[in-house]
């Protein structure tokens, strides 16, 4: 299992509705984008007051390659890839991050050398509520590479591991505030668990509980994590620490690896408190 270190802030409200945008058009740029080159643009936006969205981190993980660039001052962006990196791939997928909000997918239908994808984004400030575990705001693909039709032979980048773990840092907080379920959602493409023995879970200190994975559009298109949202109980994971785990599975009776990408990650705390434990804490305060 590889775990992933890379530092994430928590927060934010439920993960928004998948950002489609368009590829393979003309960006508006005065300037041709050459033949061996496949240049993103973007505007970032904060969707809570509409205002341009400076200094956000916007991510595109290639074939070999990470490709990163900022929002300047106006929340723009723009990002120049080599075409044979990153050409010829159905729906690939960037991310657009800042600490203090969501992590945001940006999305194009196709990407080819001498074009362009232009996406608007809007990014959602982050809630109380909200975890973004450490990694998870980034293009991740799971399986072994062997792939088996359309959709599945389409990834921007090679294989992160069969099993991926993201740490929930601020776990232990969220739970001595009183959060008692959590809720996992998370972007994915070519998910297909219908066939594949995929598990998602939550690991902590007490024990670990996995549950089936999901099923993305099987035409290889990215399916939102609104629709497949996983619940678990704090009670059986653990008060002091806990990471998502995400790992592929056999196919078909086979030993061949579902191999899929997810995109996006976010975990969403529910609370509940006995009326007496809010009554003792009440007494407390009055003493």
């Amino acid at each position: 299992m590889r775990q992933l270190a890379v530092s994430r802030r928590c927060g934010a409200a439920q993960l928004a509705t998948l950002l489609a945008s368009c590829g393979g058009g003309d960006s508006g740029e005065p300037v041709a984008v050459p033949l061996d080159t496949v240049r993103l643009t973007c505007d970032v936006t904060d969707q809570a007051t509409g205002r341009p969205v400076a200094d956000a981190t916007v991510t595109y993980q290639a074939g070999t390659t990470e490709f990163a660039t900022r929002t300047d001052a106006d929340g723009n962006c723009k990002l120049n890839l080599p075409a044979s990196e990153v050409a010829g791939v159905a729906f690939p997928a960037g991310s657009v991050e800042k600490p203090g909000y969501e992590p945001q997918t940006l999305l194009c239908a196709k990407l080819q050398g001498g074009g362009s994808c232009a996406s608007s984004v809007q990014i959602i400030p982050m809630a109380d509520n909200v975890s973004i575990p450490m990694g998870g705001g980034i293009v991740m693909h799971l399986g072994d590479d062997l792939f088996e039709g359309a959709a599945n032979s389409q990834f921007q980048k090679k294989t992160d591991g069969a099993e991926l773990a993201f740490v929930i840092d601020d776990w232990a907080a969220k739970v001595k505030a009183g959060y008692t379920k959590a809720t996992v959602y998370l972007d994915a493409k070519g998910w297909q668990t219908d066939r594949c023995m995929n598990l998602i879970g939550l690991s902590g200190d007490i024990g670990t509980v996995s549950l089936p994975g999901g099923n993305s559009p099987s035409d290889g298109y990215w399916g939102g994590g609104k629709q497949v949202p996983f619940e678990f109980s704090v009670a059986q994971v653990g008060a002091l620490r806990a990471e998502v785990r995400v790992s592929a599975g056999a196919c078909n009776g086979t030993t061949d690896l579902d191999d899929f990408e997810i995109n996006r990650i976010a975990c969403t705390s529910a609370e509940h408190r006995h009326p007496a434990a809010a009554i003792a804490r009440t007494l407390e305060r009055l003493t």
